[in-house]
């Protein structure tokens, strides 16, 4: 029977013992895998090798609860915004007069779930409206990509040139980004 260390056989005459000889195989075996200028294969630690993967992952998704659509946005101001909503708290503090139920058809778990609000400029839109049609938001290094698309009325419809701040609300799994970007879609 052949033991590992009997390629090392002459290497190691003074060893007696088995385990010694062991011993001294892992030794070596160790420090020559550890030598990468003789192009050896350096060996690998597979904790630091899964961390490190996870620090430069894929794009990852974040699932999307629940969206919602609004011809006059219940978040106050005329301009252009986009935002998340973290809490109860920033949510009284940020939309007009409209509890959870009322702007989103749903209550929010915040202990699990954000909201993001995105909202147009106030103007006269005759009729368009924004949708966020996925149902997974795409997450790649810190920036969370979130599918809009803005409807336009159906040809022969009633136009009115009314002043309208067309918004959308998506409830959303929470997650870690330091970015939002809005990424137009199409119809």
């Amino acid at each position: 029977m052949t033991t590992p260390t009997a390629p090392l056989r002459p290497f190691l005459p003074q060893c007696t013992t088995s385990v010694t000889r062991w011993l001294l195989f892992l030794a070596i075996t160790a420090a020559v895998q550890a030598t990468p200028a003789q192009g050896l294969q350096v060996t690998r630690n597979p904790v630091a090798d899964a961390s490190a993967s996870r620090s430069r992952a894929a794009p990852t998704v974040v699932r999307v609860l629940s969206t919602r659509s609004h011809m006059q946005c219940p978040l106050p101001g005329k301009n252009t915004r986009l935002l998340s909503i973290d809490s109860p708290r920033e949510w009284e503090d940020t939309i007009d007069r409209q509890d959870e139920i009322t702007a989103l058809g749903r209550k929010v778990h915040w202990a699990r779930e954000r909201v993001l609000v995105y909202a147009l400029e106030s103007k006269p839109y005759a009729g368009v409206r924004l949708d966020s049609p996925s149902r997974v938001i795409r997450l790649a290094q810190g920036v969370l990509y979130w599918p809009v698309r803005q409807v336009m009325p159906e040809m022969g419809a009633e136009k009115a040139t009314v002043l309208t701040r067309p918004c959308v609300m998506t409830t959303i799994d929470r997650a870690y980004w330091q970015r939002i970007k809005v990424v137009p879609t199409r119809p």
